[in-house]
C-alpha cells in the first residue's frame, strides 16, 4: 500500500506529542538471559511514548518511538490501524517502534525471558494513541533540514568486540517551528549500558532524550539497525554500565545534535511518501534427530547462562511439537516491510534486530537514507548468511530459541533487503 502527496500544494508541517508508559513496580522486566526473575523494583527514569505527525497535502506520516524493548506484529498491527483511524492515516503511514531498551516490561510473554503484565499490557496501546493525537493537535508549519555525521562511536560489533561493521553516523532532521526544534534522529546501538539491574530506565536513548530537552529542544529516536552493536562499555566490563556512562553517551550525542543544527541542508519541497510490503521469511525446519542435538548443543554452548539447560529442555518439547507445521509451512508470513520519504530523506523500516552490515549496504545505495530497526513489530535477529556460517553466532542460532522455534534460513536477511529496496526504490 503506498501514499503520496501532489508537490507544493501545502507547506509542510509538523506536530510533537508524548506519554508516559513508564510501568508500575513489580513487572518482569525482559531481556540478558534465561529465568533470571528480573522484576522492576525501581525506577531511574521514566519511560516515553513520543510521537512526530509530520503533514503536507494529501499525504500524512506518524512516526511513534517507545522506550521499550520492542512490539510484537500483532498489537503493532492493533495499534497502527487505531491510529490511522483516529488521524485518518493509511497504516503505511504509521510506524511503530521501539528503542529496545532492556530495562523495560517485558511485552509479550517469552519462554525463560519474561512474562507480560496484563494490566500494564491492556493501558499500553490506549497512551501509545495518547502521544499520537497530541503530536496531531500540535501540528504547525515548519522548515526541515537534515544532517548526517559520524561521531565518536558509541557501539562497536559485539561479534568482533571493534569497530568494523558498524554505521557510526548520526543522522538528524530538524524541524524548525520558529526557534521550536524537533529532532527526528536516529544512531545505531543496542541500549544495554546499565546491564541486568532491576529498575525501569530508557538507557542510553533516554539519557540523550533527556540531554537534548535540557538545551531546549525535542527529538523522536529511531534506533538502527543494531542487532550485532553494544555499547562501548561492553568491551572492558560487561553489563556493568554506570550513570555517569549514561550521562556521557546523552552529552555526546545531545552535543552533536545541536553542532548538526549549524551544518544542516535544507530539505527543499519536502513531499511525503510512505508504502508497505508485507512478505513472508524462509524458516529452517528441523527434523526430531536435530532438534535433540540442537538442544544437547544449546546446554553445550550457553550453560554459563542461568537457567539455559531448563531453556533448552522447554525449547525441545515446544519444537517436537511444533516440527510438523513447520514442515509443511517452513515460513514465517506476514511480516512488514516499510519506507518512507520525507523530501529526499528515506527511511527503512525493517521488523527485526538487524546485523549493522544491512545498513552499511543500504546506506551505499540509497543515502541520505535511515535506516530504523525494530520498526511496526519484531520477528527477531536478522544475520548476515555469513554469521550463519559461525556456530557461535548469538543472533543466528541462539536467539531464535526464543523468538519463535526454528531459526531463519541464512537467505532471510536477503529477502527483507530484496523488498525493502523495491520499496526504496519506488518513493
Amino acid at each position: 500500500m503506498k501514499a503520496r502527496t501532489l508537490p507544493g500544494r501545502e507547506p509542510l508541517r509538523c506536530g510533537y506529542g508524548e506519554a508516559d508508559i513508564t510501568p508500575p513496580l513489580g513487572v518482569d522486566l525482559c531481556g540478558y538471559g534465561f529465568y533470571l526473575d528480573r522484576k522492576a523494583q525501581g525506577v531511574r527514569d521514566a519511560l516515553k511514548a513520543r510521537a512526530l505527525r509530520l503533514g503536507r497535502g494529501e499525504t500524512d506520516l506518524l512516526i511513534v518511538s517507545c522506550d521499550l524493548l520492542m512490539h510484537w506484529i500483532g498489537s503493532s498491527d492493533e495499534i497502527r490501524a487505531e491510529i490511522g483511524r483516529r488521524l485518518g492515516l493509511p497504516r503505511s503511514s504509521v510506524l511503530l517502534t521501539s528503542t529496545h531498551t532492556h530495562s523495560g516490561p517485558a511485552t509479550r510473554s517469552m519462554p525463560g525471558l519474561g512474562e507480560a503484565d496484563p494490566a500494564y499490557w491492556a493501558g499500553l496501546p490506549s497512551k501509545i494513541i495518547e502521544a499520537a493525537e497530541r503530536a496531531d493537535r500540535d501540528l504547525r508549519p515548519c522548515t526541515a533540514a537534515w544532517a548526517f555525521e559520524t561521531i565518536e562511536p558509541i557501539g562497536l560489533n559485539r561479534r568482533t568486540m571493534d569497530f568494523r561493521d558498524i554505521d557510526p553516523v548520526l543522522k538528524t532532521l530538524v524541524f524548525d517551528r520558529s526557534g521550536d526544534k524537533v529532532h527526528l534522529w536516529n544512531y545505531a546501538c543496542h541500549a544495554v549500558v546499565l546491564g541486568r539491574q532491576s529498575f525501569v530506565s530508557a538507557d542510553w536513548p533516554g539519557a540523550a532524550a533527556a540531554a537534548l530537552e535540557a538545551r531546549g529542544r525535542r527529538g523522536v529516536f529511531l534506533q538502527g539497525f543494531c542487532g550485532d552493536i553494544d555499547p562501548v562499555t561492553q568491551h572492558d566490563r560487561w553489563g556493568e554500565g554506570t550513570d555517569e556512562d549514561l550521562a556521557l553517551y546523552g552529552e555526546i550525542i545531545a552535543r552533536r545534535l545541536v553542532k548538526a543544527e549549524g551544518r544542516t541542508e535544507a530539505v527543499e519541497d519536502p513531499i511525503l511518501q510512505a508504502a508497505e510490503a508485507r512478505i513472508n521469511l524462509p524458516l529452517q525446519a528441523y527434523d526430531a534427530a536435530r532438534i535433540r542435538r540442537f538442544a544437547a548443543t544449546f546446554i553445550r554452548r550457553y550453560g554459563r547462562f542461568p537457567g539455559a539447560a531448563r531453556f533448552a529442555d522447554d525449547w525441545e518439547t515446544r519444537a517436537i511439537k511444533e516440527r510438523a507445521a513447520v514442515h509443511a509451512n517452513p515460513r514465517l508470513e506476514d511480516v512488514p516491510v516499510q519506507a518512507m520519504a520525507i523530501g529526499k530523506i528515506k527511511l527503512a523500516a525493517l521488523p527485526g534486530e538487524v546485523y549493522s552490515a544491512y545498513a552499511v549496504g543500504l546506506r551505499r545505495d540509497f543515502d541520505p537514507l535511515i535506516p530504523v530497526g525494530y520498526a511496526n513489530g519484531v520477528v527477531g535477529y536478522i544475520p548476515t548468511r555469513q554469521a550463519y556460517a559461525d556456530p557461535l553466532d548469538y543472533g543466528a542460532w541462539c536467539a531464535p530459541a526464543f523468538y519463535g522455534i526454528f531459526p531463519f534460513r541464512p537467505d532471510a536477511g536477503a529477502v527483507l533487503m530484496q523488498n525493502v529496496r523495491r520499496l526504496l526504490r519506488g518513493l
